[in-house]
């Protein structure tokens, strides 16, 4: 730090022996300062000297008649705009004014056809015509006052618009004034006829609701008839239709009678064959009993084998027959018939106890048990089998005295219904011709009466609708409305002209200063002579250091810092004059003008900053980069236009500028603050000053090859 502080204090020691270091010195801080207040000063009111800008108006109005009177509009309005100071109006004919704008000596031309006056006349009949002004403009001559004479051009027109209106409406409201002091007059009479015209209305509603009650029940009646006879082809067509299904249903019902008839012949057969193959079974276990010990083991095999069939043919024939039973049960449910598939089911289980019974029997021939363990054996399947054929005797009673009966009336039932169902569809179809006949007389009855009855309401409707009108008008009319009629015709014509041709004052209030064009533009222009004049000193002053006379070395981390402190001081100087001049010569008010200067002495120390490091590090490849960042930022700061009116990439680009946040700070410090927004301005700025005071580390890679640039380009004689 002590070597960086000798540096500086010899730079000012070495100014202040050298008067023409002084004179540069003092013009680099002031220079700035001239940049920004001619600016300000240049565009503080321009609107106030529009009243210079000249404009031809040519007026070739020939007038109109508009209620026996002669009306010139034309004349009026050129009387208008010779009072009017705020554009230099020129009054000249067609000639002069398209030649003075084609070479320039006009900025705009406002020509008023010859039928402006019979045009806006006619706004008051029935096919009115839209008047019209020709406005034409020099674009080449300055965009800005193009746009001035374009507002003036808009505000004539509705200067007329609104005097047209209003003594329209002047004259109307004269008009209405007698109209008013009439009506006064006949107020009793009015609202007389009032309740005598809702009286009769009322009567004839009372007649019409007879009739229409009548009548709707006679049209009630002859579409009801309407409704029914076209119902009565459909009825056919469906008794027919039924009657095809019944047929096709026979079919099917005498099929399904003979299955019934079927499956009780087979439960028949079925409950013989299980009595038969228990007498078989029986057998077997005898046949075994008898020779277990004589017979050769293929014997024995084969008689086993045949137990095991026997009975799997047992448990087959039970099982299918349950299952018949249960189909016809869940269409026909029946106690009988459930009892004999609750037997069956019995048969079953029997049967399954008996398949264990024979494998156990299997197991002890294959091991040779004793005699007395397999007669033991086969006097057990003895037993089971003629719990089989006392079971079969249940089911076989069961069938025979109560399944039996059962299904023979199931399948006698479907054919008596269906017969039953046809008989009710013939006597049926015998009736539809004399539903017919009667509907068409019915119909032909209810006619008549409806047309009488409507010929009748159509002539009291006419009566009521002219009752009607005449009731909707007068509704809400009442002695305390007439009253406020009265009154509001007998106002003031030309108050109420004044108030319709224009409704509406705008108050405008500025919430943040003076409303001077210049003050607006105070930020931008300081902000932007604060960069100028960091930019100058680093073009007119070197950046480079050079070692101390008596050989003391220094880093070019110290020459950098060391010579960078002469240029923010004398940017300081340059902020301070900037905006000590925007208060005490332009007359610029800040709401806080601490917060003013605070903003531009930060300001010149981080523009120092940036610049300084880039000339420093780049030489002059550092100053194009300033310039073009410079160029940048005046069109992408929203410095004087509205950020959002510039093409999208500025938008994009605006918070990398330390001109958007040094402007907006100026706009707080002279608006009026908001500390949220100062804060973040400020904090902005500051990281900008760091970003470019660490950007030191790059002076050293950097410093051989701008220092042979620099060379070469001296060599160069540039």
């Amino acid at each position: 730090m002590r070597k960086i502080f000798k540096i500086y204090i010899r730079d000012l020691k070495t100014i202040a022996r050298n008067p023409a270091a002084i004179v540069i010195m003092i013009g680099l801080s002031i220079l700035p300062s001239l940049y920004a207040w001619i600016n300000i000063a240049a565009c503080w009111d321009p609107y106030a000297n529009t009243g210079n800008l000249p404009v031809a108006v040519i007026n070739k109005d020939e007038g109109s008649v508009f209620n026996g009177k002669n009306i010139n509009v034309g004349n009026e309005i050129i009387k208008q705009l010779k009072n009017n100071k705020n554009i230099g109006w020129q009054f000249v004919d067609e000639w002069q004014a398209n030649y003075g704008l084609n070479e320039g000596k006009y900025y705009a031309l406002i020509e008023i056809p010859n039928s402006f006056s019979k045009e806006l006349t006619s706004l008051t009949s029935v096919s009115p015509t839209k008047p019209y002004i020709t406005y034409r403009v020099n674009q080449k001559l300055n965009a800005i006052a193009a746009k001035i004479t374009n507002a003036a051009k808009n505000q004539l027109a509705d200067n007329v618009k609104s005097n047209f209106i209003a003594t329209v409406n002047n004259e109307a409201f004269k008009t209405l004034n007698d109209i008013g002091g009439k009506l006064n007059v006949d107020k009793s009479k009015i609202l007389q006829l009032r309740d005598t015209a809702a009286e009769a209305n009322n009567n004839i509603d009372s007649i019409k609701k007879v009739i229409s009650d009548a009548n709707s029940n006679s049209e009630n009646l002859q579409n009801y008839l309407n409704k029914f006879k076209t119902s009565l082809p459909k009825l056919t067509e469906q008794i027919n239709s039924l009657q095809k299904s019944t047929e096709a249903s026979k079919e099917l019902v005498l099929s399904t009678k003979q299955t019934v008839n079927n499956t009780a012949s087979n439960l028949s057969s079925d409950l013989i064959q299980i009595q038969s193959t228990t007498q078989q079974f029986q057998n077997v276990v005898d046949s075994l009993r008898s020779g277990s010990s004589s017979s050769d083991s293929n014997t024995i095999t084969s008689l086993l084998n045949q137990l095991t069939n026997l009975n799997e043919s047992l448990s087959k024939i039970a099982i299918n027959d349950i299952n018949y039973l249960n189909s016809i049960d869940s269409v026909k449910p029946n106690n009988n018939l459930k009892n004999l598939i609750n037997s069956l089911t019995d048969l079953k289980k029997v049967t399954d106890a008996q398949a264990g019974k024979i494998n156990e029997t299997k197991k002890m021939y294959t091991a040779n048990s004793s005699k007395d363990n397999v007669d033991s054996s086969l006097d057990s399947l003895s037993a089971t089998n003629n719990q089989l054929t006392s079971q079969a005797s249940t089911a076989s009673n069961i069938f025979y005295t109560g399944a039996l009966p059962v299904l023979n009336s199931i399948s006698d039932g479907l054919v008596v219904s269906l017969d039953n169902l046809n008989l009710i569809l013939e006597s049926t179809k015998v009736i539809v011709p004399q539903l017919d006949a009667l509907a068409n007389f019915g119909i032909a009855s209810s006619k008549l009466s409806v047309e009488q009855a409507n010929e009748l309401s159509s002539k009291l409707s006419s009566i009521q609708q002219q009752l009607n009108e005449l009731s909707s008008k007068m509704k809400d009319l009442n002695e305390k409305n007439l009253n406020q009629i009265i009154k509001l015709l007998e106002m003031n014509p030309n108050d109420i002209a004044s108030f319709l041709s224009s409704p509406i004052d705008v108050n405008e209030t500025d919430i943040y200063g003076s409303g001077i064009f210049g003050v607006g533009l105070t930020p931008f222009y300081s902000v932007l002579a604060i960069w100028v004049g960091s930019l100058l000193a680093c073009a007119l002053l070197s950046v480079e250091c050079k070692n101390f006379d008596d050989g003391e070395k220094l880093t070019l981390k110290q020459q950098h810092f060391g010579k960078m402190l002469l240029f923010l001081s004398l940017s300081l100087i340059q902020s301070t004059i900037i905006i000590f001049g925007d208060k005490y010569i332009l007359g610029v008010n800040p709401e806080n003008f601490k917060l003013m200067l605070l903003f531009g002495l930060l300001t010149g120390i981080v523009f120092t900053t940036i610049i300084f490091t880039l000339v420093s590090i780049f030489g002059n490849v550092g100053k194009a980069i300033a310039v073009i960042i410079m160029v940048f930022q005046i069109a992408g700061s929203g410095g004087i236009y509205p950020i959002q009116t510039n093409p999208e990439i500025f938008g994009v680009l605006q918070p990398l500028w330390p001109f958007t946040y040094a402007i907006n700070g100026f706009r707080e410090a002279i608006a009026g603050p908001i500390w949220k927004n100062v804060y973040a301005n400020i904090n902005a700025l500051l990281i900008f000053a760091f970003i470019f005071l660490i950007m030191v580390i790059f002076k050293k890679p950097f410093h051989k090859i701008t220092e042979f640039m620099e060379h070469k380009f001296k060599e160069a004689g540039l």
